[in-house]
Order: C-alpha cells, then structure tokens, then sequence
C-alpha cells in the first residue's frame, strides 16, 4: 500500500522543515489523446467482508496492504491492524494499540506489506515494527520523524522507502536497521519552491520494486520515477491536475511565558489529480482523482521504466483505501454509516450467473 488517503479539500500539516538538497534531474516525458479503456470490468469476485454478524469488526479502514495470503487493513477508527485470509475473509490476526514495548504501538499511522513481511508505523515511537504471516514480531526499524511520513512502501529484505511532508529531502530510503541509505528532494514546480507541505504531498508506490521508485504527487500535471542515487524521471499523467494554491491561516492555542502554541491550517480550493500508487510488476498504477471523466473512480496504467500510457480502468465506486495482490485482483475498503467493508475484486470477466454464485449470501 501501500497507503490509500481521502484527500479533502481542506488539510492540517504539521512537521519539520528540512534543509534543501540539491533538486533532481529531470526528464520530461508527455502523453496525449483519450484514455483507453480496457473492455473487461471490474466483478465482485468473492467476498465482502463487516455486515450484520460482525458490525463492530471495521470502522474505519483507511488503507490496505497485500501479503501473498492475506490483506492487511489499518482501521484508524480503534487503532487496530486487522489480516483477513485472500479468499475467504476470515480472520488471520488483529494488531491492537498496546504500548511502547516490542511489537506494541501506540498510534499506528501507515501498513506496509510484502508477501511474507507486514509492517505497521507507529507515529508515537517513529518506529516500524514488522511481523510475519502469523502476526509474530519480528524485529522494530528506527524512523527519523516517523510522524512526519505521509506514505511508504516496504521492500523484501526490510528495506523502507518513505515519502516525507513537503518537497526538500522528502524521499527516503531506510535499511532494516534504520539507517538512511538515500534521502533527496522530490521534483516540483519552480512557483512551489517556497510552497507549505500540503501543495507537495505525494504518494510512494506501493509495491515498490527494484532500484526505482515511483513517486505520484496529489495535485499538479507529473508523477515522477526517482532512482536510488536520487536522479528523477518526470512523466505525465494522462489528465494533468492543477497545482495546489494554497492559504495558510496560523490560530494562537495557548502562551504560557514566553513559549507560544499555534496551530496551522491549509486549505486548497484545488482537487486532488491521484489518490493512490501502486506497482503491480513493471506496470505503475495511479488511482485518478479529480478527473473530468469518472472522478475518484479510475485507475490509469503506465509502463514504469518510460512513463507510458497503457490504459485505464472503472472502479464499481470509489473506495477509501485500495490495495493489489500478486495475482492482479483488487482489495477495496468501504467505510459506511453504521458499518465498513473489504471487497474483492477480479479484472477477468466472469458471467452474470457466476457473478451471483460470488456474492456472500445476505
């Protein structure tokens, strides 16, 4: 997940400013013409996962990881990491909110999955902690202000890739043990130079791979592939966005002596152009935003390596987190009025008939 955010039109950012770096080369790469859709739709494929036997399972599932048997949901309603099995939904483990100690956090914030690793970033203590298949722990990775990552994608060997608040030193690369490999700037328009951090957030890939990482802003017209010397590619996305204007407003909380508390405010009138990354193989996928054609319901393909525009996808609705599995099917959570649900997806065509036979009996 990688981590799946519903953006809105109105944000609160807090976090360290970060001495600037040197920016990126730069290759521009462009695309034009009308989306291509693929003929095969989205199907409920197996299973839907709350309802009336376990309402109180999920309330606010906010994003979604893969591993090669289960997904992972991150509920920020109770704090929880829930795995249910692929296939069936059952459930596998639940993570809860315990404490400081090994494997316990207090405020978890971003899920991570490989297909044999999980891992949960704990806001409180800026420390990854990583468990098995089975929900053991497995050993806990230091996170330089580990509040202050906005997305991350988590490597085989327990490599991290993180992307930070703002634009200067904003992508990482961290070892199992914690230490920086990589740290650099992410690209950004010149009238962003001296931007808030809202107007440069993006998504790291989830599903990363290799020595690249591809890196989707949410607003502007560009997604970007940064190799780990730090070097970017600039490709764009199929419909370009509009950068964030955005209008900070500084509200004094409490002055006690000579130390003040404020607290800051930004808000864009501006949507959101992705709300989601992910790389399934060599292909990157962006979960369109604010889009003229089906907004917040379309997933755009490209190849990584050039930035290519392959095709799109419809998504059935549009989900407040998102996640892939090996084998291409799709992991949409849903968070509803009096209950919240995961549901499974296929992009293969099956018939009305077999489509029924999937569906969870009510």
């Amino acid at each position: 997940m990688r981590r799946h955010c519903a953006l809105q039109r109105a944000g609160l950012i807090t976090g360290a400013i970060i001495a600037i770096w040197p920016p990126a080369a730069v290759i521009a790469q462009r695309t034009s013409g009308p989306r291509q859709f693929r003929t095969d739709s989205f199907y409920v494929q197996e299973w839907i996962r709350g309802g009336r036997k376990e309402p109180d399972l999920l309330v606010e599932p906010r994003e979604l990881a893969v591993t090669h048997n289960a997904v992972i949901a991150l509920d920020l309603g109770t704090r929880e990491v829930h795995a249910l099995d692929l296939t069936s939904g059952v459930t596998r483990f639940v993570l809860k909110a315990t404490g400081e100690g090994p494997g316990e956090f207090r405020r978890p914030i971003h899920i991570a999955a490989t297909p044999q690793l999980v891992g949960v970033l704990d806001a409180a203590t800026s420390r990854l902690s990583i468990f098995s298949l089975v929900g053991k722990f497995l050993w806990s990775t230091p996170v330089v202000d580990g509040s202050a990552v906005e997305s991350m994608c988590l490597l085989p060997r327990g490599v991290l890739r993180v992307k930070y608040l703002g634009a200067d030193r904003a992508i990482a690369t961290i070892d199992s043990s914690g230490r920086v490999l990589m740290r650099t700037a992410m690209p950004r328009a010149r009238a962003l130079e001296r931007a808030p951090s809202f107007a440069n957030a993006a998504f790291v890939a989830d599903g990363c791979r290799g020595n690249a990482v591809a890196v989707t802003p949410y607003f502007g017209a560009w997604w970007y592939s940064i190799a780990s010397n730090g070097t970017a590619q600039r490709f764009a996305y199929r419909e370009p966005g509009r950068e964030a204007i955005v209008t900070t407003k500084i509200k004094r909380r409490e002055r006690i002596g000579s130390t003040e508390t404020t607290q800051s405010t930004m808000t864009t009138d501006v949507d959101a152009i992705t709300r989601g990354a992910f790389q399934h193989g060599d292909t990157v996928i962006v979960e369109a935003g604010g889009t003229t054609l089906l907004p917040s319901q379309l997933l755009d393909y490209y190849v990584a390596a050039t930035g290519a525009y392959i095709y799109s996808r419809r998504l059935p609705f549009t989900p407040n987190a998102l996640a892939f599995s090996a084998d291409g099917s799709l992991y949409l959570a849903s968070i509803g009025n009096e209950t919240s649900a995961i549901v499974r997806l296929t992009t293969t065509p099956i018939s009305p008939r077999d489509q029924a036979k999937r569906r969870p009996r009510q």
